[in-house]
């Protein structure tokens, strides 16, 4: 989340960048135009050989701050040499990133890279960075200013058209060594944060397109897959806001609010002095072997750590072997931990297939991945795991990705066997009582120990987490409610107040009327009862042709709705006025914040000079709330001849999908047979592939035609030939 290289590794359209040593390559694997790598130090040399036999005329070479100062300035130097057409991006992210956050060697900086790139004889320097107010302005050469990395596509398109050798140096601090130096106060920490508004949310991605960021998260709802902001994993990047959609809100000046005592200290010291001792094994005749599993920058490797120390303090023999990979970028963790009687000796830190006693697991994807899994043995093996549903990259990818989780929880469960699987919210308890994600893994820890699944005791791992020196009462907390949770789920549900979630069920009658009442507040009742008369007439030509099915009336039901309640200036000032999502705010975040909405009026909003799209600008609240009320009360003026905004391009392609889509409902209801049911219900479902605002509705809305009326063609087709066979 926030990681600098999800912005800084985007090309123009039409050009293509190259790869070397360091965290930006995982471009290669993004959907971007990134091609190839090299060893550390060739940064563009394979240019220099390619360059007179292909027709590309240029390329970016990606090159990071340390490998540059390790030996990519040699690269830089033999592609001027020989006079290669080349822009070499230099990604100043402030440390050695993906090998644990180090300095880079000599305290390199940016005017150091731009007097030496001048005296090699680059002819074209350029800076862009996401705060142009840096320290380092006045210390630069004449004719060298620093640009917002909203221009970096400006800036590009200016670099390849330099004859060449031309730099870009990209300055961003990475979001990893932000986020620990913010913990240690030695990094500025903004009271600035990010929230969707999802009354507003379309979830057409775009937000996730411009920020790459995994802090974007879906959000499932009545009304299909939005976006919520993680605040937990948030590093402020706050490029997400780019995303060209009105639902942006930043709250500044104050921090998220702390989360209520649930109960009183006194209660909570006398809840957890009743829990009964944890029970573990007594004698380990042969070594424990746990799997601790989960993601990077979330506190696995701590886990193991008190564990092991924890171990070590009771006179027992432990190996403890971390396999963190990409960590330092969230990727997947495992830790191998090994405890054994006193005196005994490992032969391997690693657990073979089929040895391992417990898997701890922290995150539901990476502990059923096949790593994972070969360490189980039904009938040995028992499996506590969060199940909580972590989005992955795919999500950024594919806004429509649907989380695997059943099919993740089952093979764990075909592993280890049924009756050895334990799956537990963590995440959603631990961040209930303490108000951070962050708490989830202390939380399994206790959970664990309580359940007897660990070989040593509650005082080795309070003195363990003493001994580690961070947050430790709190940390004790943390552990003590997760053996609450495992030793009486009723007194820990009493104690929190929690009450057990019900899965809504719902047919499309109750989802009609829901959806009546919605549309009673968008518009009046009158347009609430056309939306009404429309589905149950298709809903009793259903009944006629499929008297066990309403799958069409629902499919029907959902995308009247959106297209009859689509998010104009009227809608979107009546929802970031509503009472629900104010008070959402006013529990999120300490008292006294200034709410700043982002949004792109059409007269008022910036038009970028290279795209010709408009983008957005910030409205303080003050100044923008009052509108909101004056257009929510104008509600009724919406697509009359009074309708100040029914001339925009937007509207007109609004009202238009309305009259396609009750065109296409009047088809089906008409001609709907059995022979033609699953079409209609293809062609019906369409318009949930038509989201967002402006610009991106128009792209999707011209990429769904096509089908539609593909789709409509082949409905009267096959109808006519039902006819004709009658």
């Amino acid at each position: 989340s926030g990681c600098p290289h999800n912005s800084s590794t985007k090309v123009p359209s039409g050009s293509l960048a190259l790869g070397g040593i360091g965290c930006h390559i995982m471009a290669l694997s993004m959907d971007r135009d990134n091609v190839a790598f090299t060893q550390m130090g060739g940064e563009g040399a394979s240019w220099i050989g390619m360059e007179p036999f292909t027709h590309v005329d240029h390329v970016f070479q990606n090159l990071g701050d340390g490998t540059y100062q390790h030996s990519g300035s040699l690269a830089v130097r033999a592609a001027i040499q020989a006079g290669a057409h080349i822009t070499y991006k230099i990604l100043f992210n402030d440390a050695v990133a993906m090998t644990g956050g180090q300095k880079v060697d000599a305290q390199l900086n940016v005017p150091d890279i731009v007097a030496q790139m001048r005296a090699e004889g680059v002819a074209k320097i350029m800076i862009v960075a996401d705060d142009i107010n840096r320290p380092y302005a006045a210390a630069l050469p004449g004719g060298i200013t620093i640009r917002h990395r909203e221009e970096l596509d400006s800036v590009q398109k200016e670099l390849r058209e330099q004859p060449g050798v031309s730099i870009l140096i990209y300055d961003q601090t990475c979001a990893a060594e932000k986020r620990r130096r913010r913990k240690h106060g030695a990094f500025p920490d903004p009271a600035k944060r990010v929230v969707i508004n999802t009354d507003v949310c379309e979830g057409c991605g775009d937000c996730s397109v411009q920020s790459n960021c995994l802090s974007v998260e879906p959000l499932d709802t009545e009304l299909g897959t939005k976006r919520v902001i993680n605040q937990s994993s948030c590093n402020k990047d706050y490029s997400c806001v780019e995303g060209f959609c009105p639902s942006f809100v930043t709250v500044e000046g104050v921090g998220l609010a702390r989360p209520k005592a649930k109960i009183a200290p006194d209660q909570e010291a006398e809840l957890f002095a009743k829990l009964p001792a944890p029970y573990g094994p007594d004698k380990l005749a042969e070594p424990y072997n746990m799997l601790i599993t989960g993601i990077g920058g979330t506190g696995v490797v701590t886990v193991g750590a008190l564990i092991g120390m924890a171990a070590h303090l009771e006179g027992l023999a432990v190996s403890v072997l971390d396999f963190t990979g990409l960590a330092q970028k969230g990727g997947a963790v495992l830790s191998h931990v090994r405890i054994a009687e006193g005196g005994y000796e490992f032969g391997t830190a690693r657990l073979a297939p089929g040895s391992g006693d417990l898997l701890l697991g922290c995150d539901l994807v990476v502990s059923a991945a096949a790593d994972a899994l070969a360490t189980l043995k039904p009938g040995r093996s028992r499996v506590l795991v969060n199940a909580h549903a972590t989005p992955t990259s795919d999500f950024v990818l594919h806004r429509d990705m649907t989380f695997p989780k059943a099919q993740l929880m089952r093979r764990l469960s075909d592993a280890a066997g049924n009756d050895a699987c334990l799956f537990l919210e963590a995440t959603d308890l631990a961040t209930d009582i303490f108000g951070d994600a962050i708490a989830t893994n202390l939380f399994m820890l206790g959970f664990a120990l309580q359940k007897g699944l660990l070989p040593v005791s509650l005082a080795g791992l309070e003195r363990a987490i003493e001994l580690n020196g961070v947050a430790v009462q709190a940390n004790k907390r943390v552990l003590n409610w997760g053996r609450l949770a495992a030793a009486d789920r009723d007194r820990f549900d009493r104690a929190l107040g929690r009450k057990p979630i019900a899965e809504v069920q719902y047919d499309w009658r109750q989802f009609m009327v829901r959806r009546s009442a919605d549309l009673t507040a968008y518009q009046d009742a009158t347009y609430a009862n056309t939306y009404v008369a429309a589905i149950e007439k298709i809903a009793a030509k259903e009944a006629a042709v499929a008297p066990n099915a309403d799958r069409l009336s629902m499919i029907a039901a959902r995308n009247l709705f959106k297209v009859m309640a689509y998010k104009d200036e009227y809608e979107v000032a009546r929802a970031h006025l509503s009472p629900a999502f104010n008070r959402q705010l006013r529990t999120m975040f300490q008292p006294g914040g200034k709410l700043v909405y982002h949004l792109a009026p059409p007269v008022l909003s910036r038009i970028d000079t290279n795209t010709g799209l408009p983008r957005k600008r910030r409205f303080p609240g003050w100044a923008v709330r009052p509108i909101f009320h004056l257009l929510a009360a104008m509600k009724g003026l919406r697509g009359g001849q009074f309708d100040p905004f029914a001339g925009q391009p937007d509207r007109i392609l609004e009202r238009q999908l309305i009259t396609d889509y009750q065109a296409a409902l009047n088809l089906v209801t008409d001609h709907l047979t059995s022979a033609n049911y699953d079409l209609a219900v293809r062609l019906l479902a369409l318009p949930a592939e038509i989201r967002g605002f402006g610009h991106i509705k128009e792209k999707s809305y011209a990429r769904i035609m096509p089908e539609w009326k593909n789709l409509t063609e082949q409905f009267r087709q096959k109808q006519a030939a039902v006819v004709k066979a009658a």
